[in-house]
This record gives C-alpha cells, sequence and structure tokens, in this order.
C-alpha cells in the first residue's frame, strides 16, 4: 500500500518456504525495469517492510541465507494515493 510521501508498506509472508531468511524489494517504472532497492529480514510468517519510492512497480525475491533467489513475485502496480 503507498501511503504519504511515497512510503510503500509491503507485506511478505513465507508460506511455508523455511527456508526463506531475506525479501528483496525490488521497483521500477514497469514491470520489466525492476531493480533491487533493498532488503529485510524474514521476521516469522509474515514481514512488513516499508520502502520509499516514486516507481510504480514494487515485487519481491524470496532469498536463502547464501543470497540465492528462491522465488519472485509478479510485479505489483502501486495505487496513486494523491
Amino acid at each position: 500500500e503507498r501511503g504519504a510521501e511515497d512510503g510503500v508498506k509491503i507485506y511478505a509472508s513465507w508460506n511455508g518456504a523455511t527456508e526463506v531468511a531475506t525479501w528483496q524489494v525490488l521497483a521500477g517504472a514497469s514491470p520489466e525495469e525492476l531493480a533491487p532497492l533493498g532488503s529485510a529480514p524474514q521476521q516469522g510468517f509474515e514481514t512488513v517492510i516499508t520502502v520509499r519510492t516514486t516507481e510504480s512497480y514494487v515485487g519481491l525475491n524470496a532469498m536463502n541465507g547464501s543470497g540465492k533467489v528462491l522465488g519472485t513475485t509478479s510485479a505489483l502496480k502501486l495505487e496513486d494515493r494523491t
């Protein structure tokens, strides 16, 4: 969800994949242009990640402790809440 001052709150759920150690946040102007924006350690069943971006799309990579990508979400278009 997009809030004031371009803050974006992302909810990531591990859905039983116990090897997920980190969530890498991706952002970009289109689904094909996502690039790493930041990351957060996995925190139990659901991790809440807040990032600042003016990009239109975000996504996540689920990563293990060695930095290997285990899975990737589809790009999600952020709602404009201005």
